[in-house]
């Protein structure tokens, strides 16, 4: 749900799933282990089972409250839909800055738009600026210690069922959410490049965050990187309009819903 786990930003430790269990995974889905010779396999998200409006998140970390972010969705009046996410940690929380991102998709997730932003104390550092045009991104970004002068071009072709990876978790609560069901679709980030990522739904729970008592879908997804694939566990409400309640990330720390405010209609 935030980008100091998705690619760029943050000294984390990626957790490695073992080729055999991805192996496993993806012979359930009736694909080679080789995430170059996976197929497309379509998520089919549809933005209509999101809840837009402002959702704020508490960040844990070893038991212990870490930071806090927000995340809003809106409908465009073109059609379009729009995250807006920032986080703000504490100083001593592994290095990671506060980050700022944005991401743009049209009604059936095609990417538009993407940016990030990191900001120490009061200094703001643009880390990317992504232009989607469905099987092409074109943009710059500044890997190195975000310096604004380290730029690197991007211009990048996307296979089909590509989505910008700022709303993976989105793509995985948009999609057809029922226990035992598995899919599968690509994401793109500027410092990986395209990753497959395979989604399995687990049965519903009763889950207690600090918003209330919900009904939720366990969603185990992985994405398939060059150098290690991570794990992320994301608990979708059973009840539609969606909402992500709780996000388990590669390092160990987790998000939970702490309010949410505004459309519950999609609009």
């Amino acid at each position: 749900m935030r980008e100091r786990i998705r690619g760029l930003v943050g000294k984390q430790l990626i957790a490695t799933v073992g080729i055999l269990s991805v192996a496993l995974f993806a012979a359930k889905l009736g694909v080679s282990a080789s995430p170059s010779t996976y197929p497309a396999i379509s998520a089919k998200p549809d933005p209509r089972r999101l809840r837009t409006g402002h959702f704020v998140y508490r960040s844990i970390d070893n038991g212990k409250t870490v930071g806090k972010g927000q995340i809003s969705i809106r409908r465009l009046e073109s059609g379009n839909y729009e995250f807006l996410g920032q986080f703000d940690f504490e100083a001593d929380f592994k290095g990671y800055p506060t980050q700022r991102w944005s991401s743009v998709a049209t009604s059936d997730f095609t990417p538009i738009s993407a940016s990030l932003t990191v900001i120490h104390a009061t200094v703001a550092t643009p880390v990317f600026g992504l232009e989607y045009n469905r099987s092409q991104v074109t943009g710059s970004f500044h890997r190195k210690n975000y310096d604004a002068k380290a730029t690197k071009s991007v211009d990048a072709a996307l296979p089909p069922y590509t989505y910008d990876q700022r709303i993976d978790w989105a793509v995985v609560l948009a999609s057809v959410v029922e226990t035992s069901q598995e899919f599968g679709f690509n994401v793109y980030d500027p410092g990986t490049g395209v990753s497959r990522v395979l989604a399995e739904v687990g049965p519903l729970e009763r889950i207690e965050v600090p918003a209330g008592s919900f009904d939720a879908y366990r969603v185990v997804y992985r994405i398939e990187k060059a150098k290690a694939t991570e794990k992320y566990t994301v608990f979708a409400s059973r009840d539609l309009p969606r909402v992500s309640l709780r996000e388990e990330f590669p390092n160990g720390s987790v998000d939970e819903l702490i309010e949410v405010s505004g459309n519950v209609d999609g609009s």
